[in-house]
């Protein structure tokens, strides 16, 4: 295999450590720069779907992930308004498609660990951090980035490709001028956690979706820091409702008594943040490519942007991999925009804009309606399987693999 392909790549979170520990471990020089001086334990994506627990084998990561983490084979659709249980949609009948017919609950930064280690055995790998990428530039055949140390003194460095996964603002995205399409949803999220056990006392399964007109909630457990686990709750806040307000242990005690009983619930975590729905123009811009976060967004319903990110950055591994040992470089990076831009659309977005909707449907009858499908799904053996080839992302990977 030629060799003398050097990649640079832009964030070190979960896709970008993924992506690079892929190119190293084909023999491909990385170098990869983050900002954070570590990676944030703060309460991200938490859900590793069985298309990546697949995908995970190939790099030897699945093993510890499952050693880590939580497995859920079934999740279930709820009603608030009536109390009910409308639909359980089980893994396990991905049995043919996958090896893992389940879902892995583990937290975002114990991923990126398990993979920082991995990726530490590899001497062509280099991590550069706390190092800001502050522009990029491409010549018609090197890349380079500039580089601010923690020092405070900037570097420049060249290669032949540069993958930008450095998140939402990305600077690389910014810096190729590629538009980053879609919208802001009004309301914010605020993502509660509590060491109550809800499964126990409500008997939830490890991952659930209540639907309710004003007081959806979303809520799923994670191991923890004690593997005793947690009860991740996703609240919709109003736009009238202040940050203030809505951060406030008032606001959080209401919301868990409408949701499920009098308390108390203690809280070890609460974020609010902004959630947008937004896919880059363009995935590839010469010797520039986007994955993860830097290419799209989405609401957080369903589980599928982290790991749909795994996606981007394994399909763009092996089109650089093939480059290097002379494949043609313009025909396998215009079939990765081809490829993983479309699925973005038809799979991620299509999917995580429904999952929402669905959450927080007003309309009584065309709640009533949408509910009563989903019991439908869950009793047709053939609906049943499609609609968890499409929850796990394994119907989008089939899909980018067959798009020329």
């Amino acid at each position: 295999m030629a060799n003398d392909k050097k990649i640079l790549i832009a964030g070190a979170g979960p896709v970008g450590i993924v992506t690079g520990l892929y190119l190293a471990r084909n023999g491909l020089d990385v170098t990869l720069f983050d900002m954070a001086p570590k990676p944030p334990e703060d309460h991200r994506a938490a859900t590793l779907q069985p298309s990546t627990l697949d995908l995970f084998e190939e790099l030897g990561l699945t093993e510890s992930i499952l050693e880590q983490g939580f497995k859920s084979r079934h999740f279930q659709w709820r009603d608030r308004v009536k109390d009910e249980i409308v639909a359980e949609f089980d893994y396990g009948r991905l049995a043919e498609v996958s090896a893992h017919p389940y879902v892995i609950q583990l937290e975002q930064h114990k991923t990126v660990y398990t993979a920082l280690d991995a990726a530490s055995r590899c001497p062509n790998l280099v991590l550069h951090r706390p190092a800001e990428v502050t522009a990029v530039r491409q010549g018609p055949d090197w890349v380079e980035c500039d580089v601010r140390h923690d020092n405070g003194e900037s570097a420049t460095y060249r290669g032949d490709y540069l993958v930008g996964c450095d998140g939402g603002r990305s600077i690389v995205r910014k810096s190729i001028d590629v538009s980053f399409d879609g919208f802001t949803w009004p309301e914010r999220f605020n993502i509660v956690s509590t060491p109550i056990d809800l499964g126990k006392i409500h008997g939830f399964k490890l991952r659930n979706y209540c639907s309710h007109p004003d007081r959806w909630v979303s809520l799923m457990q994670v191991p923890g820091e004690d593997r005793k686990g947690v009860w991740r709750c996703v609240f919709p806040a109003k736009p009238e409702e202040s940050d203030e307000e809505v951060m406030s242990d008032e606001w959080i005690d209401a919301r868990f008594r409408e949701c499920m009983s009098a308390g108390p619930y203690p809280i070890v975590h609460r974020n609010m943040y902004n959630v947008h729905q937004r896919v880059a123009g363009r995935f590839r811009c010469g010797r520039i490519v986007l994955a993860g976060d830097a290419a799209h967004v989405n609401n957080p319903i369903g589980g599928m942007g982290m790991n749909s990110g795994f996606q981007d950055g394994i399909t763009l591994a092996r089109k650089l991999i093939e480059i290097a040992n002379g494949g043609n470089a313009e025909t396998l990076l215009d079939r990765f925009d081809r490829q993983r831009r479309l699925t973005a659309i038809e799979y991620v977005q299509a999917q995580s804009i429904a999952n929402k909707r669905l959450l927080e449907e007003k309309d009584p009858a065309v709640r009533s309606d949408r509910l009563s499908e989903l019991r439908k799904i869950q009793d047709d053996p053939a609906r049943h399987l499609d609609f968890v080839k499409r929850a796990s992302l394994i119907s989008m990977w089939e899909k980018s693999e067959h798009i020329e």
